[in-house]
């Protein structure tokens, strides 16, 4: 049994799940985007900003306080509430994170047989 346009008298388009699925998440993304134009304060009292860039503008008018004391956040391309976080490295643990972004990974293979040695399947 296929659904049927009664206006046209024609068949209408079957679509899978996935198909559905897809279909659902960019009309959201759409909605959000077309929701989120401009500088608005959610039901929670969060300033909701519509990029980075806006949101980014708006801490910086806020020197004395952390991100987390700000009641505010932005919206990202994907439709996700974002806001900065209040971690900043010492200086110890900035260079380590510097150091270790230079440094050379293990390859999956070795990584792999280490793990058969100790026993564990792969």
């Amino acid at each position: 049994m296929s659904a049927m346009n009664l206006k046209t008298k024609r068949s209408a388009p079957r679509f899978s799940w996935e198909q559905v699925e897809k279909r659902m998440r960019v009309v959201a993304r759409e909605v959000l985007r077309e929701e989120i134009q401009s500088v608005h304060v959610d039901s929670r009292g969060y300033i909701i900003f519509p990029n980075e860039e806006e949101y980014a503008a708006y801490l910086k008018t806020q020197p004395d306080k952390l991100p987390s004391e700000i009641k505010a956040l932005f919206i990202d391309p994907q439709g996700l509430r974002i806001h900065y976080s209040d971690y900043e490295p010492t200086p110890k643990k900035a260079r380590e994170l510097r150091r270790r972004k230079i440094e050379k990974t293990v390859p999956h293979e070795i990584v792999r047989e280490r793990l058969r040695a100790l026993g564990v399947k792969v």
